[in-house]
């Protein structure tokens, strides 16, 4: 039997990830989504929430799921440079020397600013996944973003640029296509810190492996930054087991940047 302050502290996590997915019930009804499946538990070989009307053709990659490994850089599938234009070699290479002297550069994510696509696709924290007729919604740890994935719809004539982009989605055999654009120049690719411009373009193909993992495969088409396109891979891990934590950038933030554009690490 734990101690009474750790048996209070694990009824209270219960209690907190059931109403989370009370709440996220009702928002997926409150917008047409009639019919949704909840269980409080994830179970083995039930992914997790899906949409009843969704066809049983679709595969199932609902649930909560989790990159395998952690890398801060994301390069081309064969392990080469990216095809950065000269602009972004330049800018890609002061931030490595800044960093190597002790003074690293300004990130956005430093100043609580979302992460942006595809960086997010290799952020080390958990990634849910809710399937719906007409959406496929991915529910992030990090910074408790999410992003919609309009299935079987074309992109607006006009978009404000945004974060996280505009995506649309649809399945190809047992491939999720996404095609995402409309993005702002100023997140980064990666951690490691290579940049985009506004005419950044990522398509996503994600499907199912044979141990039950998904694949990510995630091209960046950026006639702006790089030379030409190039396609990255990430694996996310089914992780039933874990559930979101409280994630909170704005309170007490330690690496904000200074005027100079340099983090402060105090």
């Amino acid at each position: 039997m734990p101690s009474t302050p750790v048996f209070f502290a694990i009824v209270l996590a219960g209690l907190r990830w059931r109403l989370t997915r009370l709440a996220l019930s009702s928002f997926l009804l409150g917008t047409g989504s009639v019919g949704l499946a909840v269980q409080d538990e994830a179970q083995p070989g039930d992914p997790g929430l899906r949409h009843r009307d969704v066809p049983a053709s679709v595969p199932h990659i609902s649930g909560m799921w989790q990159v395998r490994g952690y890398d801060r850089y994301i390069k081309p599938e064969d392990g080469s440079l990216p095809p950065w234009l000269p602009w972004n070699k330049e800018a890609f290479d002061a931030r490595a020397a800044a960093e190597a002297a002790g003074s690293p550069l300004y990130d956005p994510t430093a100043a609580c600013l979302p992460s942006g696509v595809p960086r997010i696709i290799a952020a080390p924290y958990p990634v849910e996944i809710v399937q719906t007729p007409d959406k496929t919604v991915f529910l992030y740890e990090t910074q408790h973003l999410f992003r919609v994935v309009h299935m079987n719809a074309e992109h607006p004539a006009t978009l404000e640029p945004s974060y996280m982009g505009h995506a649309v989605g649809r399945w190809e055999g047992d491939t999720l296509v996404i095609d995402s654009v409309g993005f702002v120049d100023s997140t980064q690719i990666d951690e490691q810190g290579s940049k985009h411009s506004a005419q950044m373009h990522v398509i996503e193909r994600i499907r199912k492996l044979e141990n039950g993992s998904l694949e990510v495969r995630f091209t960046i088409d950026d006639p702006g930054a790089f030379s030409q396109p190039w396609t990255a891979r990430r694996v996310w891990e089914w992780r039933p087991d874990v559930r979101f934590f409280e994630y909170v950038c704005e309170e007490n933030n330690r690496n904000a940047p200074d005027e100079n554009g340099v983090l402060r690490n105090f």
